[in-house]
């Protein structure tokens, strides 16, 4: 639990003081504050939830490629977060075939990984 007076609450503070002041001025700006995580997210009005969901997926795949191979469950964060990026990056357009390729393929290593949590 986080205290009162905790450095989130009082960078949430100070935040939330900016903002209004910005927003006074005629700028509109979308707030995400997550004190669990102690995540404060701000967005121009014209960031899509698109473009957030990127952004919020890049910190998956850093994790993806940041955790030792040797942890059992990096394969599998690793190839959903791939064809998740490749989904993303392609939302407005027909995957080609060598796409469609690379995420069935990353869809078995994914199967594999599950198999070999199972036994």
């Amino acid at each position: 639990m986080v205290s009162e007076d905790s450095e989130y609450d009082r960078m949430y503070n100070a935040i939330c003081s900016i903002i209004a002041n910005l927003k006074e001025e005629g700028i509109d700006i979308k707030i995400k504050f997550e004190k669990d995580s102690g995540f404060i997210g701000l967005y121009t009005s014209n960031t899509s939830i698109l473009k957030r969901a990127k952004i919020g997926l890049n910190e998956i795949l850093e994790l993806s490629y940041s955790t030792a191979e040797h942890h059992p469950y990096w394969n599998k964060i690793y190839n959903i977060s791939e064809i998740a990026k490749t989904t993303l990056d392609n939302w407005d357009e027909n995957f080609s075939h060598d796409q469609i390729q690379e995420m069935l393929w990353r869809n078995c290593e994914i199967k594999n990984t599950l198999s070999r949590l199972e036994k």
